[in-house]
């Protein structure tokens, strides 16, 4: 594994000087960001929106899961990783009940092999290309390997007054990178908590990266 070798300066020395790569005094790499945080990736094409908007959307569940949730982004890429930049759960009909939540959970090993997309799933290149990605949005998957940990993503506050508007929803738009699936059957599955309130039907969305990982030392 090859490592990034820089010198340490402090800031003060560096700052209006050109230079290479340095460190500053805490050992932090100094950098100056001039694009979006996800303009080259996007702009590579690794980037990739998918969504089940177009077909049936599903009630939420009113318990945490364990091994089988609603949702899953199976990854059967034999190179590359999937890592998820952003969730999202839409309300798509009917009358939301007190309180919402999304839960992500990285499946453990490999999982059962999906090879078709949830009915009405579309899935895109944010670059705007034909480029479509190797990964499925597979529904009601049964989690192999054991029940993994389950993290709030995001949740509404204790309360919340039950709506009818359409469009509601909880977006997670900072994952940083923490869940990934891994190539050969790896999965990153979601479940959507929350009263069922009047007919409340949800769908679901995600931004993704498609990425070659050294993952020799993991």
């Amino acid at each position: 594994m090859a490592f990034l070798q820089a010198v340490r300066h402090r800031v003060a020395r560096i700052l209006g000087a050109e230079g290479g790569v340095g460190l500053d005094e805490f050992g932090g790499l100094v950098t100056s960001e001039f694009l979006p945080k996800y303009a080259r990736l996007a702009a590579a094409g690794k980037l990739y929106a998918v969504d089940m908007h177009a077909g049936t959307a599903i009630a939420p569940v009113t318990a945490a899961p364990t091994t089988s949730p609603q949702w899953g982004l199976y990854n059967p890429s034999t190179t590359e990783s999937l890592i998820v930049i952003q969730a999202a759960v839409t309300l798509k009909s009917g009358t939301a009940g007190l309180g919402l939540t999304m839960m992500m959970a990285a499946a453990r090993g490999p999982q059962t092999a999906v090879s078709a997309d949830y009915a009405g799933t579309i899935k895109s290149c944010t670059n705007g290309s034909q480029q479509q990605p190797d990964f499925f949005l597979t529904s009601n998957p049964t989690l192999v390997g054991g029940t993994p940990a389950w993290s709030v993503l995001r949740a509404t506050a204790v309360n919340t007054v039950a709506t009818d508007s359409v469009g509601d929803g909880l977006v997670a738009d900072n994952l940083e990178g923490i869940f990934i699936a891994k190539p050969n059957g790896g999965m990153v599955a979601m479940e959507v908590v929350g009263e069922t309130g009047a007919s409340a039907l949800f769908t679901v969305s995600f931004i993704v990266a498609m990425l070659l990982l050294d993952l020799s030392t993991i």
